[in-house]
């Protein structure tokens, strides 16, 4: 009976430790910063944005684009309006380590340079870069010396010069060049033909402070479930 009675405390003992354990991670993830309850509460989503064509396109007071999209909807979902702060990349990274920003949105993929410092959301969205042909172009077996119309500012070009070919920098695709580089909705809408030359995978996130575990929660559900919105945005 003493055994008994001894062995029955002692998973009492377990059950109770297990329990309050689980109490003590009930609101897990949490914010360090408080974002996502500051957000909720002051209705203003402050949101940091850099030109990174087609995903975020500055124009006027507030930037458009697919990100920007986005970014609306969410906020829509969260009762807040959007604070727009357009800047350059390396300030407004700074400014979201610093949580002066609540989210950066710059056609941001998961190779990003800031990922050590910042948080990422897991990729919303996986996409790639080909090469295309214009109407009428006759192409050979591979593209080698041939020059490829890139947009200036992007590192699309390296990717050209590996395929043995010579990369021209244009500020406006296609601008009539017979190759050029582009997703493949892109060249389906300039009319150009896809060659199937692969030239570079991305996977797309946006960018949020460090630390903040439960809104990256709340960002990453809400992009979960807005794939078909970007394959929308992307028509």
């Amino acid at each position: 009976m003493k055994l008994f009675l001894l062995l029955n405390s002692l998973v009492l003992s377990l059950l109770g430790s297990a329990w309050g354990l689980l109490a003590g991670t009930a609101h897990f993830p949490k914010d360090p910063e408080d974002t996502l309850q500051r957000v909720q509460h002051s209705k203003v989503l402050r949101v940091g944005y850099t030109h990174a064509e087609p995903w975020v396109v500055p124009s006027g007071a507030e930037p458009q684009g697919i990100e920007p999209e986005l970014v609306r909807a969410f906020a829509k979902k969260l009762g807040a309006r959007v604070a727009w702060v357009a800047g350059t990349e390396q300030h407004l990274y700074q400014a979201l380590e610093e949580h002066e920003l609540d989210l950066l949105i710059a056609g941001t993929t998961d190779e990003s340079p800031w990922k050590e410092q910042v948080g990422l959301t897991r990729p919303y969205f996986e996409t790639a870069v080909y090469v295309g042909n214009a109407p009428g172009v006759v192409v050979g077996v591979d593209i080698k010396d041939q020059p490829v119309a890139v947009p200036i500012g992007t590192d699309i070009g390296h990717y050209v010069r590996e395929e043995d070919a010579v990369p021209t920098y244009h500020a406006q695709l296609p601008d009539g060049a017979p190759l050029a580089a582009g997703y493949a909705w892109q060249l389906r809408r300039w009319g150009y033909h896809n060659l199937g030359i692969r030239l570079k995978d991305e996977s797309h996130v946006m960018a949020v402070p460090p630390g903040e575990n439960a809104w990256l929660l709340a960002l990453e559900t809400f992009l979960y479930h807005s794939k078909a919105q970007v394959n929308q945005l992307l028509r």
